[in-house]
């Protein structure tokens, strides 16, 4: 019976014991360290800043605030454990400038001039003067240059058409002067 009681104690002390070191390393603490004999030089003891002496009563004093920022990161007494959230504080959104107004788009012009029709029974043609080139343009019905096309020839005009516009160009009347008679077309 005896013998059963000092091995329960001892097995109760090298539980406290290891439970005390594993308490110690979680917290960073060093266990105290015995002293040298008399004579001998500690090589730890030559590079190792000088030791504070522990404080009397609470262990706990003797670690450092900053050390204890897990308690920080998962509070003890919150349901979930994690950190409050922080307050966010509501910004009004700036007032958006006022829209650019948008300008139709410009009209293309068309860069072209009569100079002369031709009129068949199949077909007409157009003969123009392409003005930023200064080149000679010849259309046959239902044919485009930059995007105008030739929809009908008459005797003094023609019609072009680029998507919904229409413009009509005509010959200039011949000038008529007074030793000619004016000719009828």
């Amino acid at each position: 019976m005896m013998y059963r009681q000092r091995l329960l104690t001892l097995l109760a002390l090298s539980s406290m014991a290891a439970l005390g070191a594993a308490a110690m390393a979680a917290t960073g603490i060093e266990p105290p360290r015995l002293a040298a004999p008399a004579g001998t030089i500690d090589p730890d003891q030559m590079t190792a800043p000088a030791v504070k002496p522990r404080a009397v009563g609470n262990p706990l004093w003797a670690i450092p605030l900053s050390a204890l920022s897990i308690t920080r990161e998962r509070p003890i007494f919150t349901p979930l454990r994690r950190p409050p959230a922080p307050i966010v504080v509501a910004v009004p959104p700036a007032a958006a400038p006022p829209p650019q107004p948008v300008k139709p788009p410009e009209q293309e012009h068309l860069n072209l001039s009569l100079i002369g029709t031709v009129i068949s029974p199949a077909e007409g043609i157009g003969v123009f003067l392409d003005q930023p080139s200064q080149r000679l343009v010849r259309l046959k019905t239902g044919e485009q240059h930059a995007g105008w096309t030739l929809r009908s020839v008459r005797a003094r005009e023609v019609t072009l058409e680029k998507g919904a516009r229409v413009q009509i160009l005509s010959l200039p009347k011949p000038a008529v002067t007074a030793t000619q008679p004016e000719q009828q077309l």
